[in-house]
């Protein structure tokens, strides 16, 4: 099932919620001139048709399948941490009594979204799998020469490095950015980047995986 963000909002509005979800904020028209109550009526009237086309609202009413999705968004909405990777997943896990599920709202395209509940631990794998970065993690090394942090202004990373594999990832919790974080190869090695003091230091393939299991806070 694939939502425009204005479905996905439409929902979060059914949750009786009208604040902005945690890593994608309301759709602001072009022109930037709408107050916060004239952008929710815009957002709502083209979700509630969008919902319709998807066959998630007949007969003016939500249809079960309709609500099994709004609760999933109000499991994402009421947590306190969320993980957003590549500007592209965003995730908060520990949706459950066990600790071990986490909603997972994916951007396939351009306004084009998946909303899925799934456990911490798949999420895990899939990235492993799918990331280019993580894919031959193993295969890379530490560079000693510069395994302590150093300064590196993020202008210079990104002429060094800017065609590198990387992947980033930001931590929210309780509704504020705690961590920003991007993890790139470069010439066989791996390395991390601190976006928030811009310091950058080498570190190996073990040590990467376990700090992918706390920021996604993985439960087996």
């Amino acid at each position: 099932m694939i939502f425009t963000l204005e479905a996905l909002y439409t929902l979060h509005i059914f949750n009786d919620y009208s604040d902005d979800l945690v890593f994608l904020p309301l759709p602001i028209a072009a022109e930037g001139n709408e107050n916060r109550k004239e952008s929710l009526l815009r957002v709502i009237e083209k979700g509630f048709e969008d919902l319709k086309d998807m066959g998630l609202i007949v007969d003016n009413q939500p249809t079960e399948e309709c609500a099994q999705y709004g609760a999933y968004l109000k499991e994402y909405h009421d947590a306190n941490y969320h993980c957003q990777v590549d500007q592209r997943l965003s995730y908060a896990p520990g949706v459950d009594a066990y600790k071990r599920m986490a909603i997972i709202i994916m951007e396939i395209g351009d306004n084009q979204f998946q909303l899925d509940r799934a456990g911490s631990a798949v999420f895990l794998a899939f990235l492993m799998e799918m990331h280019p970065v993580l894919q031959g993690v193993d295969e890379t090394i530490k560079d000693y020469i510069h395994s302590q942090w150093e300064v590196e202004a993020f202008m210079r990373l990104m002429v060094h490095h800017g065609n590198d594999e990387a992947i980033r990832i930001r931590i929210n919790e309780f509704s504020k950015d705690t961590q920003d974080t991007v993890y790139l190869t470069s010439n066989g090695h791996l390395y991390k980047y601190d976006l928030s003091t811009q310091m950058r230091r080498s570190i190996d393939s073990e040590q990467l995986k376990t700090q992918l299991i706390k920021k996604l806070k993985v439960r087996m």
